[in-house]
This record gives C-alpha cells, structure tokens and sequence, in this order.
C-alpha cells in the first residue's frame, strides 16, 4: 500500500513500454488530498513517453489544485520543458519567464531557458545573463557550467567555450555525452583536432 512503490512500479512499467498500464495504477491512488501529486506524477510519466497532449491535461488538471506559487512554479516549469520539447520555443519561453516572475532566483529556469535560446543561437547577451546568474548561485554544477560554456561556442569565444565545458564535465555527476560533443566542437573551431 505504500504509495511512493505505487508510483515507482507504474514508471517502471512505462519505461518498459506499458504507459496505460503505468498511468491506469496512477489514477488507482485516487483523487483525495493527493490529487496534485497523482496529476504531476501521471504528467512526469508521460513526459518519458513522448505523450505531450496527455501530459498537457494532467499539468492543467494538476494547476486547478495548486494553491501556492511554489505549487505553480512547479507546473510553469515542467509545462516549460514539456513545450521545449515539442519545439515550441514561444510557448516554453512564456513558461519559464512565470517561473521567474514568481521566483527570480530559479537557477533551474534560468539555466534551461538560457540553453534554449543558446541552442537557438538567439538573444545570446540575455542567455549569459541569465545562465551566469545561475552559475553564481551553483559554480559547481556541471549543467550550468556547459550552458555557459555553450553560450561561449555560440558567440565564438572559442577559449572561453573550451575552459567552461571542461569545467563541466569535471562536475558532472554522470558523464554526459552533450557536454563532451560540445568540448569536441569548441576544439575543432579552434583547429585543435586530437583534443577535439
């Protein structure tokens, strides 16, 4: 009956390809007092699934029970990521900028909507502002670190680019691939081609 094993078995058996099975045994813990919970936990769920219209009804049904910024701040986030994800840019932007209206020290909303517009290769003053407030707050996190050594490669400060990617993969807790395809393009402008 415990429910954080109710939780882990339905995202067990979404990653093995059962996403009905997974959500059916979420909604089976009810709507009580841990609607919210439930609704977020079905919207995680099929995030890993790729089912965005499904995670976008379970975000908006988990809004409708979230009382407190913080509350809120959670579902502009996750909705944040989730339009990323389908590349709608605009929309995901709006989402992360309430997330910093109603908190502006998220250094998690700070970082991703830095990276988008990086990636994007727009608004790259803006993306070091807003990534270098967040490395401020966290120096030693390896995702922040290669935002901005991203934001670096993007504005063709190659150097720059090469010392914070290798400062990131120094922190990372997991190696990751990205950041070592960034490092490897940030050597290649820079015609260092064994490093790269």
């Amino acid at each position: 009956d415990e429910r954080s094993l109710k939780v882990e078995r339905a995202t067990v058996l979404a990653e093995s390809g059962k996403v009905d099975e997974g959500a059916a045994e979420l909604r089976a813990l009810g709507t009580g007092d841990r609607a919210r919970e439930t609704h977020l936990a079905l919207a995680q769920l099929f995030e890993k699934a790729k089912r965005y219209a499904d995670m976008g009804k379970e975000l908006d049904a988990a809004e409708k029970l979230s009382n407190s910024t913080e509350d809120k701040e959670t579902i502009h986030f996750m909705r944040g990521a989730m339009y990323e994800r389908m590349k709608k840019f605009d929309q995901s932007e709006a989402e992360f900028r309430k997330v910093l209206e109603i908190n502006p020290e998220n250094a998690g909303a700070m970082n991703y909507l830095g990276y988008m517009l990086a990636d994007r290769a727009v608004r790259l003053d803006e993306a070091y502002q807003l990534v270098k407030k967040a490395v401020d707050q966290e120096p030693n996190n390896g995702a922040y670190l290669d935002t901005l050594g991203w934001i670096h490669y993007r504005k063709n400060k190659f150097e720059d680019a090469v010392n914070e990617l290798l400062r990131a993969a120094q922190n990372l807790t997991r190696p990751d691939a990205i950041v070592f395809e960034h490092i490897g393009d940030a050597y290649s402008k820079l015609n260092k081609i064994p490093q790269a």
